[in-house]
């Protein structure tokens, strides 16, 4: 009966060595797990607060984009309107000059007719070649103000068109990072 008890308490001591054998495994697993699972939460939590300011630059950039945005809007308009005002001035200008050739034409054709008239008088003459010189110098006045007006056309169209493509820009640089 010792011999019973004896085998028995060494299979009950074994069996309790296999049972902590076992718990001291699946505790080993279990800490590993663990150990990974505080590994994955960290990098978890970098991968979030990285994306978090990517989230916050971006919030900037596109304030900051939004308000070129609005300032490149205003300027085009602005300058809209001064082409609009400068294309109206123009046209009035333009009206102007038609005015003042058929005057000219109209002077040329007199002086023609004066010039028929010269062996009459030489004082007609000089008269009529005072007007003609004063025309010519009308002409001459207008020619300078339509190359200036030419000139200012051209420096606010290509203005327009520097800022159009300032604008085109900002938009394609505004969609991509919308896009992302």
């Amino acid at each position: 009966m010792k011999r019973f008890l004896l085998a028995l308490i060494v299979l009950f001591s074994l069996g309790l060595c296999v049972v902590c054998v076992l718990q001291w495994q699946r505790e080993a697993l279990l800490r590993e797990r663990i150990v990974d699972l505080v590994k994955q939460l960290e990098a978890e939590n970098k991968l979030r607060f990285v994306a978090e300011q990517k989230v916050h630059e971006y919030g900037q950039e596109i304030e900051r984009l939004e308000g070129l945005r609005a300032e490149i809007e205003s300027k085009l308009l602005d300058a809209t309107e001064d082409l609009r005002d400068r294309t109206v001035d123009q046209t009035a200008r333009g009206y102007s000059i038609a005015v003042i050739m058929n005057e000219a034409l109209r002077a040329s054709s007199d002086l023609e007719a004066y010039q028929q008239l010269a062996g009459k008088g030489t004082d007609a003459l000089k008269k009529r070649n005072s007007e003609v010189n004063a025309q010519n110098e009308a002409i001459e006045k207008a020619n300078a103000a339509i190359k200036q007006l030419a000139s200012e056309r051209d420096e606010a169209i290509t203005k327009l068109n520097a800022r159009i493509q300032e604008f085109n820009e900002l938009a394609e640089k505004y969609n991509k990072l919308s896009k992302k």
